[in-house]
């Protein structure tokens, strides 16, 4: 896996997907405790813009869990808050053209969590085409690719094993702001990511929504 390239297909996803105009994710500045070992083990507690999340802890699908969102095949699930949001797949709204550069660098899948039309998050599945695939450096990567933009990277944190990382931008020129959420396993790259509004700015229901759909993201 070509990493710059890779980066540049992402950034082609959220392009089509996602941003108008803005072909990367912003994350306004906040001072982030580390992240800690929750009581349950295995779990672990980091913390977004949005609130507290907890990774590996998934919620159990049931018959009546009809706001879940599960893909066995890929292994990750997702939640919508309540019914006034919806989930569907990023292929729906890809030509043949974007959709095989993708499948090229190893694109597998993806949804788009929304409401009203509009995508605040995606979520993307790629296989990892490289054996000696470094979280660390591919985070690493992407921020570097950020230095002649205006941005700045306030928050960035990989995990000790790093099976996972969270990571932020802020746009210096505009009201821009995200999350870029990864989650390594089986050899896949897992991404969740929003763009949109910074938590300042939004209600507290919409801030609640937000922090539930990041802490509902699994890898199962």
């Amino acid at each position: 896996m070509d990493l710059k390239k890779e980066q540049q297909v992402v950034r082609l996803a959220l392009v089509i997907s996602i941003i108008s105009g803005v072909g990367y994710v912003v994350f306004l500045s906040f001072d982030a405790p580390n992240s800690s070992n929750n009581a349950l083990l295995g779990t672990e507690i980091l913390f977004s813009g949005f609130g507290e999340i907890t990774l590996f802890n998934p919620e159990q699908v049931t018959l009546f869990s009809t706001d879940i969102y599960q893909d066995t095949s890929l292994g990750y699930q997702v939640s919508k808050p309540n019914g006034n949001w919806e989930i569907h797949s990023v292929l729906n709204e890809m030509n043949s053209d974007e959709l095989a550069l993708l499948q090229a660098k190893g694109f597998l899948d993806g949804v788009y969590v929304e409401q009203n039309h509009d995508k605040r998050f995606i979520i993307t599945v790629f296989d990892i085409q490289k054996e000696n695939f470094s979280l660390h450096e591919y985070v690493d990567d992407i921020i570097e690719s950020t230095e002649s933009q205006n941005i700045e990277i306030p928050f960035e944190q990989v995990s000790s094993e790093a099976d996972w990382a969270i990571f932020a931008m802020s746009s210096l020129d505009q009201d821009q702001y995200g999350e870029q959420l990864f989650v390594v396993k089986d050899n896949r790259l897992y991404m969740l990511l929003y763009s949109g509004a910074s938590p300042e700015s939004l209600s507290l229901e919409q801030k609640q929504d937000f922090q539930y759909i990041m802490e509902s993201f699994e890898v199962i």
